[in-house]
């Protein structure tokens, strides 16, 4: 078998971790969603789930055994670039700790994918992330136009009364989604160079705490950072957005060297508004149909991409 076709042969096992993924970030913005309400606030939810996910990661790496090949990499090979990429995931973390409380999981997540759409087509073009760059076919396209119009049908089911909010959420989770893809790309070229998927969650969860640490430094020294709760025992899962974190970071590290970012992104969001939905129905927020067409939209354009381009000609 060649390189290219057992590249192949894992484009649905990566789709479907890709899915994955995406269901953990729904469950994930879920539960630094309700840490803020409890009283922690967006900012330092946030902090938690970095600080989390890089501490779940380096105890991984132990269980392993691996802590002496890992920090050799480190000090050997390592360039500046694997740690900063960690900071392209902090604005979406935010904007899902602010925007989920308001509007619900579902709606919260469709904002992000116009943004991750779109920078996926340019990164893959340029072959960021992946072995070989992807040509921006007709294909792509469609399905971009899709997603596009998936993520408009999502902002057009909420409640008329809160439209201007989610129009606010939505514009900052479109750059926030474009960033994030940056830090998909980034963490997908790590594990080409290094072959350990576990690898890029290390370096750029350690970057991301890194920053987002700053940041809450600089509010709390000029006073803005507020009264932070802390909540007890009782509600210890919704300290479990970290761990969360470092399954999300791996699964997609792993899943884009088969798909690419913008394949890989649309994989994602397909496990992550399906569970958004689940959710959002479980914890009583509800939806409207045109939320659930939204997920079949994306759903539909994530087929369109990953699917053989013979089978395409075969439906034709």
């Amino acid at each position: 078998m060649t390189t290219s076709e057992a590249q192949r042969t894992l484009v649905i096992p990566a789709v479907l971790v890709a899915a994955l993924g995406g269901a953990l970030i729904a469950a994930q913005g879920r539960f630094n969603g309700d840490l803020t309400t409890a009283g922690a606030g967006a900012l330092v939810a946030t902090w938690t789930s970095y600080v989390g996910t890089f501490l779940t990661t380096a105890i991984v790496i132990v269980l392993q055994g691996r802590t002496r090949r890992t920090a050799h990499v480190l000090a050997h090979e390592a360039q500046w670039w694997w740690y900063a990429v960690g900071l392209c995931g902090v604005p979406i973390v935010v904007m899902f700790a602010l925007g989920i409380p308001v509007v619900g999981v579902a709606i919260a997540s469709v904002c992000s994918v116009a943004g991750q759409t779109l920078a996926g087509l340019g990164l893959d073009a340029r072959g960021v992330g992946v072995p070989a760059p992807l040509r921006l076919s007709g294909r792509r396209l469609a399905a971009a136009t899709v997603a596009v119009a998936g993520l408009v049908v999502a902002v057009g089911s909420a409640p008329t009364t809160s439209l201007g909010k989610v129009v606010g959420l939505g514009v900052a989770m479109f750059v926030s989604g474009a960033i994030l893809a940056g830090q998909q790309a980034g963490n997908g070229r790590v594990n080409l160079v290094t072959g350990d998927p576990v690898l890029p969650v290390l370096t750029s969860s350690g970057g991301g705490t890194v920053g987002i640490s700053a940041l809450v430094a600089v509010v709390w020294a000029t006073g803005h950072l507020g009264t932070v709760q802390w909540p007890g025992p009782g509600q210890w899962w919704l300290y479990l957005g970290g761990p969360l974190g470092a399954a999300i970071t791996g699964c997609a590290a792993w899943a884009i060297r088969h798909l690419g970012t913008f394949a890989l992104t649309l994989g994602v969001v397909v496990g992550q508004m399906a569970t958004a939905v689940l959710v959002d129905l479980a914890t009583g927020v509800g939806g409207r149909w045109t939320t659930y067409l939204a997920v079949a939209m994306i759903t539909g354009a994530t087929v369109l991409v990953v699917l053989p381009r013979r089978l395409v000609a075969v439906a034709r």
